[in-house]
């Protein structure tokens, strides 16, 4: 095998397998797609943990000029 023909060889299996990254790639989405738009969320595995503080609690803490006022001897 000559030299130019062993380059020839090798780009076409790296051109090959990029096409074969990018199809499976794609076939990967989809099929994630079509697990979120099927599934019931019990089925889902979560990503990562959501913390947000409840809205009752950031609701009723009152402002600090309330606060000063409220406290204040008459």
């Amino acid at each position: 095998m000559m030299y130019t023909q062993l380059l020839q060889v090798i780009a076409v299996s790296c051109l090959f397998t990029l096409a074969l990254v990018l199809v499976l790639s794609s076939g990967y989405r989809r099929l994630a797609l079509w697990f979120q738009r099927y599934l019931p969320p019990r089925y889902l595995k979560p990503y990562g943990v959501r913390r947000r503080a409840p809205a009752a609690v950031i609701e009723s803490a009152p402002p600090a000029a309330v606060k000063s006022e409220a406290h204040e001897p008459s």
